[in-house]
Formats: C-alpha cells, sequence, structure tokens
C-alpha cells in the first residue's frame, strides 16, 4: 500500500472542508421560512395557512440571506367568504382585519375554501439574535 501523496491529502482535505461548509451553512431553515411566510400573508391564519416549505434555496451575501422559496399553500376560506365578512365587519379592529384579507384576494384570486397552490417567492433575511426576520424594503 502506497502513502498518500502531500498533493492527493491536501485536494482531500479541501474537499472535505468544501463538503462540510455546503453542509453546515447557517441559512435560514424551512420553519423559520414558513413562519416569515405565514407572518407576510395572513398573520391570523383565518384565510391562508402555510402548509409547507417545498424546497429552499439560499445564498449569502454581506450577511444578508437571499431564499429562494417554494411554498404549498392552503386556503382555509373561499374568496366569497372573506368578501361577506367584510360587509359583517361591525368594528374598526375587525374592519382592519378584513381590509388585510382583501388584499389576499388581490394577490391571489378567487380562491376556493380547501384549496392549495405552488407559491414562488424570494425573501431577503438577517440572522438577528431571537432568529430570522426579513430586510425592510426601501
Amino acid at each position: 500500500m502506497r502513502p498518500l501523496s502531500f498533493l492527493t491529502r491536501s485536494l482531500f482535505l479541501l474537499v472535505l472542508l468544501a463538503l462540510g461548509g455546503c453542509l453546515f451553512n447557517n441559512g435560514p431553515d424551512k420553519d423559520s421560512v414558513r413562519q416569515i411566510l405565514q407572518d407576510q400573508l395572513d398573520p391570523s391564519g383565518k384565510v391562508i395557512v402555510v402548509e409547507r416549505i417545498d424546497s429552499l434555496n439560499a445564498a449569502e451575501l454581506n450577511h444578508q440571506w437571499t431564499v429562494d422559496v417554494t411554498a404549498t399553500l392552503a386556503f382555509k376560506q373561499s374568496a366569497e367568504q372573506v368578501a361577506k365578512s367584510l360587509q359583517n365587519a361591525d368594528s374598526a379592529s375587525s374592519l382592519l382585519g378584513t381590509v388585510g384579507q382583501i388584499g389576499l384576494m388581490l394577490q391571489f384570486g378567487n380562491f376556493k375554501q380547501g384549496q392549495t397552490q405552488i407559491y414562488l417567492t424570494r425573501l431577503q433575511l438577517l440572522k438577528g439574535s431571537s432568529g430570522w426576520m426579513p430586510v425592510e424594503r426601501k
């Protein structure tokens, strides 16, 4: 058995370090991204629920992460039910919540209760002391 040459050992070590770097990047995890999407789309969870993150591709540049996300959304109410809730809003707080839900109708169209939809988006995230957060858009 021949001993490995210095060059061969160095290349082997370099490959191991590169693989280790790929496996242990500190990018956002699926649970954190799912919660961020839920908070952005429908924090109440009354109309849309982010069921799962189907794919996540993240890259870091200057401590800011760009994350391409494919998620599955589930609609808990139909667009018609959301529109009816606007008619039945009897206070400023319920009206304000319903107006946000109307924005979902504008974004997703005439959705039906129980329907699922694939959602593609790109997020800009920062890692803070209490977890991941979206970068404020200017």
